[in-house]
């Protein structure tokens, strides 16, 4: 298959470089797309005044953003990812642009809102799984560690910094300079894509257009994380830590301090915002360090332990009626920061096993099927730890599902299967799955994979 200048793998030292602009260009989209949902559904608000509908629109961009990683994608396996992540990015400025000018000229329509978000809520979907996958065809083996912590951190950071950007900037400026400013950092990420050369992640097959090829694509990605038993079996204890995950933080901690500490709303920024700083320190540093003393395994296992325990103990420091703002908020949030690195020591790891492991021809599906996976129980957990908090309170409801990650920390002790390919080092893990698990990757994987050795 012929390949054009932008999707030939660089050697190793233009591969850094192209590394760090890729991440750059991410960091700066991710935060400026979120900056814009948000704007966009502070216009929606500033029209009708239903904050019901706000909150709609949110979940709408999640779930676009969540459903479009299950559905779309085999694009990154059958196209030449670097067009991809162009056509997303470029997609997400006109858009963007698109919604800015509506703003300016006073235009309000509900549906055409509605639309945009999806729209950047997919291209959100498409090319984040795509910006992990593409790391591997970028770096040497052995950097490939390294790269997904930076990776994790930038995400991290991102996660972290658009809704804060967006707070600070909707209140002195209003949503239509928002969406003008937003519109504008897309762009340049648009154009550090364009001029970036990326490379192919590996042979694959040639186009194909029409339901048939959209559906085969699609499941043979769940196929394959379904039959590589590794995988399957990680992607079951993500599932169970992302239904914990997502409620205590839009629903259970939110409810907890509000009727601890009803005017204090800075507690609940710092409590929540010390998760996300949590997630920054594992990634930058943490999750290294403690892969370098205690290995792959015993990391995994400890991330675990620790962001159940976080949960948890956060649970515990509200029971104990620590009234006192300040104690809380201190307690608190030295727990939930414990949770965020140990969140990331779960990530960071198992994500560089499956980038290694995976072929390149199936490498972008396998990472977004897992993200699909993980991301889809989210709804399920916000719906069951309002039960919980109803019948039991929210102290309990944190306890039980701190509770619960860290049974997680015993399954994958316990899975021989599992922490096999956690113990095995880099370069012992490349295409392994494919070697292990010839049958999940059927077609043409295997076959382009075996002719290319």
């Amino acid at each position: 298959m012929s390949a054009d200048s932008s999707d030939v793998l660089e050697p190793p030292r233009t591969g850094i470089r192209d590394f760090a602009l890729l991440q750059t260009a991410a960091f700066c989209g991710t935060i400026a797309t979120r900056c814009v949902e948000i704007a966009l559904a502070w216009w929606v608000l500033d029209r009708t005044g239903n904050d019901a509908l706000l909150g709609v629109l949110i979940a709408l961009g999640v779930a676009t953003d969540v459903l479009s990683r299950g559905a779309l994608s085999w694009l990154g396996d059958r196209f030449p990812p670097g067009r991809v992540i162009q056509s997303c990015f470029i997609g997400s400025a006109l858009v963007s642009g698109l919604l800015t000018w509506l703003a300016y000229r006073g235009v309000y329509e509900l549906w055409t809102i509605v639309i945009g978000i999806m729209l950047l809520g997919v291209s959100l979907g498409v090319r984040e799984p795509l910006l992990m996958s593409t790391i591997r065809s970028l770096l040497k083996t052995t950097s490939v560690a390294s790269a997904v912590r930076v990776r994790s951190t930038v995400m991290s950071l991102s996660s972290f910094a658009g809704p804060i950007a967006a707070g600070v900037l909707i209140g002195p400026l209003g949503y239509a300079a928002v969406l003008a400013t937003a519109s504008g950092v897309v762009g340049v990420s648009a154009v550090l894509i364009v001029v970036l050369r990326t490379p192919a992640p590996g042979p694959r097959p040639a186009p194909g257009g029409g339901f048939t090829a959209w559906a085969s694509g699609t499941r043979a990605g769940f196929r394959a994380i379904r039959r590589v038993r590794p995988e399957w079996r990680l992607a079951m204890l993500t599932m169970v830590v992302n239904f914990a995950l997502y409620p205590v933080f839009n629903v259970i901690v939110p409810v907890l301090v509000a009727q601890r500490f009803p005017h204090r709303t800075w507690v609940l920024s710092i409590v929540e915002s010390a998760f996300a700083v949590g997630l920054i320190v594992g990634s930058a540093s943490l999750a290294g360090l403690s892969g370098r003393l205690l290995g792959r395994r015993r990391t995994v296992l400890t991330g675990f332990a620790m962001l159940g325990a976080g949960f948890a103990g956060t649970g515990l420091v509200g029971a104990l009626g620590l009234h006192l703002p300040v104690i809380f908020t201190v307690a608190a949030s030295l727990l939930l920061m414990l949770s965020g690195v140990g969140l990331c020591m779960i990530t960071t790891n198992t994500g560089t096993v499956r980038l290694l492991a995976t072929p390149a021809a199936y490498r972008n599906r396998m990472v977004a099927a897992a993200s699909f996976l993980s991301g889809v129980v989210m709804p399920l957990g916000s719906v069951a730890s309002g039960v919980v908090s109803r019948t039991s309170g929210e102290l309990w409801a944190l306890a039980v599902l701190g509770v619960l990650i860290c049974l997680c920390a015993l399954v994958a002790a316990r899975d021989r299967v599992l922490t096999a390919y956690l113990d095995l080092p880099d370069d012992a893990l490349d295409d392994i799955y494919l070697r292990d698990y010839p049958h999940a990757f059927a077609g043409d994987a295997h076959e382009e994979q075996t002719a290319t050795r």
